[in-house]
């Protein structure tokens, strides 16, 4: 399987290098149509250049699932220092 860094130093079209020196990484994310065996619900994809859709090898590179975020108001009062 390959990394992300393999695939950089490959030229893959999905990382670009910006004027400020910084590599950044055009990602595809999707919903699966249904939870894997890890409660996962969605997977990533390094996202190629239109021009480069059909040649370029398809990068699956991540699962994803759901959090439950925290209430905001009690939870986040408790860490203030006041």
């Amino acid at each position: 399987m390959n990394t992300l860094i393999d695939e950089l130093k490959k030229g893959h079209s999905s990382f670009t290098k910006s004027k400020n020196g910084k590599t950044y990484v055009n990602i595809l994310l999707w919903e699966n149509e249904e939870k894997d065996q890890y409660g996962n619900t969605h997977s990533l994809q390094l996202n190629s250049v239109k021009e480069k859709k059909d040649t370029e090898n398809k990068v699956y590179f991540g699962n994803c699932k759901p959090i439950q975020a925290k209430q905001i108001g009690e939870d986040i009062l408790e860490d203030l220092p006041f």
